[in-house]
């Protein structure tokens, strides 16, 4: 079965933890912590990293190997991956990076297009809409399916949806949902209340991390914007309306990849009783995304579904704000129908 070949916008936390799992899990003899061995029939193996992305003067220039080892955890010893870091686009300010190396959008896609990518990963910094919108465009003319990590509303664009699916192509969004991050927790926990007959009542979640995404998300815009995503995908867990709060509360350096997740929930059980929890997580905010991707970037190579189907059920299982909600099973099960 041919390669997937995958190109990757942002070679931060994250998509350096994607690249090391793709090396990781290519051999096929460690299987620990894969979640799907298979999705549409396709093994870890089968993906292949042949570009990357971005606009650090501190990462571009450099071989893709070198950088993955210095963004994040080094979780796989990587051989030379003869992939070097290009350019990307900006088409906005961007005051935490001092002399960005920019590309235009027609040297980007000229320069993906060179590299035979299929499926496009937008792992950029949160709050950077036209740029993430500009990568989308370019990613179009390049004939590539686009999947957007971001906030940004990409996926979720009626007409730019629909050029993709003209040209047969997958667009899948917005803004990833961790494999068991603080989202999909809270939706689960919620979903298992409803489920055994508890009346959720009142519930909030308190997320406190130490990567370059958690401290971008301190801008009070892009807070909100995560916020109200949050808000709205954990309340369409239950049949009725309940108080709920979920956002990023706080930054602290020294955690690091880490993320912290605080949960509270309060309910009324038999005869009114009150039944209350408090929950702690603690994740690692690369590897809780490696999973989801991987299982996406295959699942977006699919050859026996339509474009647009695909990016329907796709962006349901592995993104807070799809075009489409479904409730989390329900998700989960649309997905692995479909590609299991």
């Amino acid at each position: 079965m041919t390669d997937i070949k995958v190109a990757v916008i942002g070679v931060g936390n994250v998509g350096t933890t994607f690249v090391q799992g793709v090396d990781y899990y290519r051999s096929g003899k460690n299987t620990v912590g894969l979640w799907h061995q298979k999705v549409a029939g396709l093994k870890p193996a089968n993906v292949k990293v042949v570009a990357a992305f971005d606009i650090d003067p501190a990462k571009v220039g450099k071989n893709l190997s070198q950088v993955a080892g210095v963004s994040t955890k080094e979780y796989q010893d990587m051989k030379d991956s003869k992939i070097t870091v290009n350019p990307g686009i900006m088409a906005e300010g961007n005051g935490k990076i001092e002399r960005p190396v920019k590309a235009s959008p027609a040297e980007f896609a000229k320069e993906l297009e060179k590299s035979g990518a299929q499926v496009v990963l937008n792992l950029i910094s949160s709050g950077m809409d036209r740029t993430s919108l500009e990568y989308a465009r370019a990613t179009l003319a390049a004939r590539a399916s686009f999947v957007n990590a971001t906030p940004s509303k990409v996926a979720q664009n009626p007409a730019l949806a629909k050029k993709f699916a003209v040209r047969r192509l997958v667009l899948a969004g917005d803004d990833l949902l961790s494999q068991f991050g603080g989202t999909a927790v809270h939706k689960g926990m919620i979903d298992f209340m409803v489920e055994r007959g508890v009346h959720v009542k009142k519930s909030y979640q308190l997320d406190v991390g130490g990567s370059a995404e958690t401290k971008n998300t301190m801008n009070e815009h892009i807070r909100m914007l995560k916020r109200d995503m949050k808000t709205d995908s954990i309340g369409m867990e239950a049949p009725y309306k309940f108080e709920s709060v979920a956002g990023t509360t706080e930054y602290t350096d020294f955690l690091g990849d880490s993320r912290n997740s605080y949960y509270w929930m309060s309910s009324e059980g038999f005869l009114g009783s009150n039944i209350v929890m408090d929950l702690t997580l603690r994740t690692s905010d690369g590897a809780n995304a490696g999973n989801v991707l991987l299982d996406v970037v295959r699942a977006a190579s699919a050859k026996k579904v339509t474009a647009s189907k695909a990016s329907e059920v796709i962006s349901a299982y592995g993104f807070k704000s799809p075009s489409k909600q479904f409730k989390i099973r329900e998700a989960y099960s649309n997905f692995v129908d479909m590609f299991a």
